[in-house]
């Protein structure tokens, strides 16, 4: 038995190990340093979630720091809400606070590349004043799927 009080732990679901396991592969070839800030874009998805649980599970090894941001896009009502819950998701994983940003959505190339150039805005602007080293992003298979076919309607051949 091992764990605390008599506690058993269970095994570690094999999906869990797989985004550790990502993450700290990703990790090793970057060139990062103990206290180094590592910046993960939250937004309550499991992608996103996948991604910061595992990030703090593999960064206390490391010693650096995760630091979270939530993009509120203000697309729906009630949006400031719903960012606010995906941001209060990353201290219950052990995160620092996290914090929201609010950005304006274009309309230049359609709603998704509209609100996709205001997320990398807005994460890049973060990144810069915090000093992140680095900036994760999650996506599930199924989006990165609706990333490349939507790249490939647009006529971006491969480079989708």
């Amino acid at each position: 038995m091992s764990g605390t009080r008599g506690e058993r732990r269970g095994r570690l679901d094999p999906a869990v190990a797989e985004v550790r396991t990502a993450v700290s592969a990703f990790l090793d070839r970057q060139n990062l340093a103990a206290d180094d800030i590592v910046l993960v874009a939250l937004s309550g998805g499991a992608d996103s979630l996948a991604l910061a649980a595992a990030s703090a599970f593999v960064a206390t090894a490391r010693g650096l720091r995760i630091v979270t941001v939530t993009i509120d896009h203000q697309l729906q009502a009630g949006s400031a809400e719903v960012a606010a819950g995906a941001a209060a998701v990353g201290p219950a994983l052990g995160l620092e606070p996290g914090r929201v940003e609010r950005v304006t959505v274009g309309k230049s190339g359609g709603p998704e590349s509209a609100a996709r150039d205001a997320r990398y805005t807005a994460l890049d602007r973060v990144a810069t004043e915090i000093g992140a080293a680095l900036v994760l992003l999650g996506h599930t298979r199924d989006d990165q799927a609706e990333t490349v076919l939507l790249g490939l309607a647009r006529g971006s051949g491969p480079g989708s």
